[in-house]
């Protein structure tokens, strides 16, 4: 892809426009025009199908910040929780071969929540599952990943994004099923594994051992249960916009820059020395690929008809440059 210099003048301070999915907006004027590949070529770069029977340690590892909650809510993470087989797995009408499977138990252990500080005491989880990361991080492009989600109350699947710089930490979720409550937040056993939550964060790390996470709406995908066949979600993620499929169909887009008429600025219509709203809160760090399977707490805990063990399966993971 062929990119120009992007120059940028500050005219106003911080401000928040009305316009939907933008969350917080500076007023700026684009300078330079902006060369991009309407129609990306897109390079697979990163390609996990898990056809063998191990997880490859090569690409992928446990995330380094924790095991487990301090007060031992939610799954103790293990890599002992992680299958990995070459064979033929069938759901429904779909199949996938080779899969990796995150398996989560119901079981008690004892166990210091993070490895990486011996002063910290265990403490007891009521389960065990894992999430996964990969060990290479990446930018703008298109990730995917083809799975069948477990369903039960308080199974939280995901998919998403997250990288850390210079006191900002990006996260973009590509899906992440949980908290299945109504218009009244009551719990409702029929938006169990059918509702797709959508959206990104940004993590505001300037201040030490503190955070704040500035949460850019979610979008909801309700009627398919996805817990009974294989799916395929997809993110693109560019300079532009930011774009969630199921399916191949488009859920969700955010932009970078919009108009003065909250409109996307896309490659199609942006125009030299354009005023426009700039996304503060775009991603825009180099992110690892995390998927894992955790568990709720507090009211949205599993009950006694939660099945365990129960698995999250993953017949592939991509990640595309252009």
């Amino acid at each position: 892809m062929n990119l120009s210099k992007l120059s940028v003048f500050l005219l106003f301070l911080v401000i928040t426009p009305t316009y939907a999915q933008l969350c917080s907006g500076t007023k700026v004027i684009l300078l330079d025009s902006i060369d991009y590949n309407v129609e990306p070529n897109w390079q697979l770069v990163f390609d996990e199908e898990f056809l063998g029977d191990t997880l490859d340690l090569g690409k992928w590892g446990l995330p380094i910040s924790s095991q487990g909650a301090l007060d031992g809510t939610g799954a103790y993470f293990t890599l002992d929780n992680v299958k990995v087989s070459p064979e033929l797995f069938t759901a429904g009408y779909s199949s996938a071969k080779g899969v990796c499977k995150i398996i989560a138990n119901k079981e008690t252990v004892i166990r210091p929540p993070v490895s990486w500080d011996p002063s910290i005491a265990p403490v007891t989880y009521n389960y065990t599952s894992a999430s996964i990361e990969s060990k290479q991080q990446f930018g703008w492009g298109k990730y995917e990943i083809r799975c069948k989600v477990p369903k039960g109350k308080g199974f939280w699947p995901a998919f998403w994004l997250y990288g850390e710089k210079n006191g900002r930490g990006d996260e973009i979720d590509v899906f992440e099923f949980w908290n299945e409550d109504n218009v009244l937040r009551e719990y409702d056993p029929k938006k169990l594994a059918k509702e797709v939550k959508m959206h990104y964060h940004f993590w505001e790390k300037s201040v030490p051992k503190q955070s704040v996470d500035h949460n850019c709406g979610s979008t909801h995908k309700f009627g398919t249960d996805f817990s009974q066949e294989y799916h395929t979600f997809t993110l693109i993620w560019n300079r532009f916009t930011i774009e969630w499929y199921v399916d191949g169909e488009l859920m969700k887009q955010v932009g970078q820059w919009y108009d003065i008429r909250g409109e996307l600025v896309t490659p199609e219509n942006i125009k030299p020395a354009q005023v426009v709203f700039r996304n503060d809160w775009y991603p825009k760090n180099e992110m690892t690929i995390i998927f894992g399977f955790g568990i709720q707490s507090g009211k949205n805990t599993p009950d006694e008809d939660s099945p365990f063990p129960s698995a999250y399966n993953v017949d592939y993971i991509r990640y595309y440059s252009y």
